[in-house]
């Protein structure tokens, strides 16, 4: 066992990787002697998982969980499940009639930082009960309340991880 130290938490870009493509292997490397050790490695991304996938397909034989769309979807050899309701589709299609750019998650809608105006727009005029989160130059649409951190407490439980057992590494403003 890796002593009280029994999971890591980490973001993926900016952490695992620069420029968002497959970590290098020296990266990997390191994962797979805390996952030698006995450790658990759970990656917490902003990143829509089929995205994430696309850059990183092998993402499943170097991590035990991906806690996805920012704390809302999590993958695991145990299974995939959803920890929040989608956004409301009325807001999909509400951007749309606008031209506002997004790529739809399971949960989350995702896109530019340049369109938060519009977006904040029409979730009032819709009164949805969701909020903005920032990531650099992205703007991520989701159900209140969830975060990367909500996301990472439900799957230690889960796993039966104490939170005080665990280390959390992020650089952007969704790590919070």
């Amino acid at each position: 066992m890796v002593g009280y130290l029994r999971a890591l938490a980490t973001d993926f870009d900016g952490r695992l990787t620069t420029g968002g493509t497959r970590p290098q292997p020296s990266t990997l490397d390191a994962l797979a002697r805390f996952r030698d050790a006995g450790g658990v490695v759970l990656l917490t991304t902003g990143r829509i998982i089929s995205e994430l996938r696309e850059v990183f397909p092998d993402v499943d034989d170097h991590v035990d969980v991906i806690i996805g769309e920012n704390g809302c979807v999590v993958e695991s050899a145990v299974g995939h499940r959803l920890l929040a309701a989608p956004v409301e589709s009325a807001l999909t299609t509400a951007l749309r009639k606008r031209g506002v750019k997004f790529r739809a998650g399971e949960v989350i809608l995702a896109g530019s930082a340049r369109d938060r105006i519009e977006v904040l727009e029409e979730v009032r005029h819709l009164e949805l009960d969701c909020q903005l989160v920032f990531n650099r130059s992205e703007l991520m649409i989701l159900p209140a309340g969830v975060t990367k951190g909500t996301g990472l407490f439900d799957v230690l439980g889960d796993i039966g991880i104490s939170r005080h057992s665990a280390i959390g590494v992020g650089d952007a403003e969704n790590d919070h």
